[in-house]
């Protein structure tokens, strides 16, 4: 076992065979940023717990080096320290008296989550297109008693070329109609990520920037996120769940078995999903 600390002992090796960080990103599905942290030693920018040792074992293979080896390096290069990221190994399968009440409740969270969507894209049209058809009836019924006289008839004829021209009247034009549209063009919709567990597996989720998920997600088991512009996923296994961006499947990443990382934007959604960042 090398006397060298282990982070700039890797490096050495992955220079020694002139390769770079990108590289070995590449190959290994493994973000730059947490390669760099490795080589570094800066263990706080890690997931921690069994993805350390998934990243180190997947850089190993790559580099032709001894996975034991440098998963015993490390642990004895951070033996002592906090590993925030630990997560304790769930069960493998869930009780057979409990899977008729998981799927109805899996179908439940589905039907819920199918409504808030429409609802959330789609309420403001409804509400205001019921608001325009009781205006549109409130106007056919009202009293014919009501109608202005002749000479008010007229006052207002000759006052409505002022309201094109005066600067308080023209902003009278833009009605409650043009508001929807305005509000539709300036807010974009949020991304939303569903993932959907085949086997029990660990799984954080980063979304803009902000942690809003790290634990484990069981067999069965579906969750939803959301963000405005990214959302990064790091999985102690990606082939144990499907994930859906925006209703579309996300394509594989990471190596079966293995850890993976992928970073999926707005941009994503043009192209076939699946690009690791």
């Amino acid at each position: 076992m090398s006397s060298t600390p282990f982070g700039e002992h890797l490096k050495r090796e992955r220079e020694m065979r002139g390769v770079s960080i990108e590289e070995v990103a590449a190959a290994t599905r493994i973000s730059t940023r947490f390669l760099e942290a490795i080589e570094n030693e800066r263990w706080e920018s890690l997931p921690g717990g069994v993805f350390n040792r998934g990243f180190i074992r997947s850089i190993a293979r790559y580099l032709g080096l001894d996975e034991d080896s440098m998963v015993a390096e490390y642990s004895l290069e951070t033996k002592g320290k906090v590993d925030a990221g630990v997560v304790p190994d769930a069960p493998m399968d869930i009780p057979r008296n409990w899977k008729p009440a998981a799927v109805a409740i899996i179908v439940l969270i589905a039907v819920l989550g199918g409504a808030t969507f429409v609802y959330a894209r789609y309420g403001g049209r409804i509400a205001a297109r019921l608001h325009g058809k009781r205006a549109a009836t409130a106007s056919t019924t009202a009293p014919a008693a009501t109608a202005p006289s002749n000479d008010a008839s007229s006052r207002a004829k000759d006052a409505t070329p002022a309201m094109g021209t005066s600067g308080g009247a023209t902003n009278s034009t833009q009605g409650p109609s043009a508001i929807p549209g305005a509000a539709a063009a300036a807010a974009a919709d949020p991304l939303e990520l569903k993932i959907q567990a085949t086997r029990t597996l660990n799984v954080r989720i980063v979304a803009d920037g902000k942690m809003v998920f790290d634990g484990t997600v069981e067999i069965g088991q579906a969750k939803q996120f959301e963000a405005q512009d990214a959302l990064e996923i790091t999985a102690s296994d990606p082939s144990a769940a499907i994930f859906e961006l925006e209703g579309r499947p996300v394509s594989a990443f990471g190596q079966p078995g293995l850890p993976g990382t992928i970073k999926l934007t707005r941009s994503d959604l043009k192209t076939p999903l699946g690009d690791s960042h």
